[in-house]
């Protein structure tokens, strides 16, 4: 995960701002990490990113799949905010599932 993170940032980092450049870096650590716990051992995860006037990144796993829901824990219980801090903070985010499972955000640079 922090591989993903330093190559996502070391392309980007003249592109995006201090500020968006933190949200970048949080946001793919949690796809990240989720497409590791949840795939299963499905195989390999992958990473795309994309950008022009906005940074789109992809998470790609090929587990099981699954369907978004909100967090049903209490505050108190720890983990389950992944999903959460990527619609609050990204610009736009899905998921989409066929033979695998993509998790995407976008984030606009200009």
């Amino acid at each position: 995960m922090g591989e993903a993170r330093s190559r996502v940032l070391d392309a980007l980092r003249q592109r995006v701002g201090p500020d968006s450049a933190e949200t970048l870096k949080l946001l793919v650590s949690e796809l990240m990490t989720n497409a590791v716990r949840h795939a299963n051992g499905g195989g390999q995860v992958e990473l795309h990113a994309t950008w022009n006037s906005q940074v789109r990144i992809e998470v790609v796993d090929h587990g099981h799949g699954f369907t978004p829901a909100p967090r049903s824990g209490t505050r108190e219980e720890p983990g389950g905010y992944g999903l959460f801090l990527v619609g609050t903070l990204a610009d736009r985010w899905g998921v989409d599932t066929d033979e695998a499972t993509t998790v995407w955000f976008e984030l606009e640079t200009a």
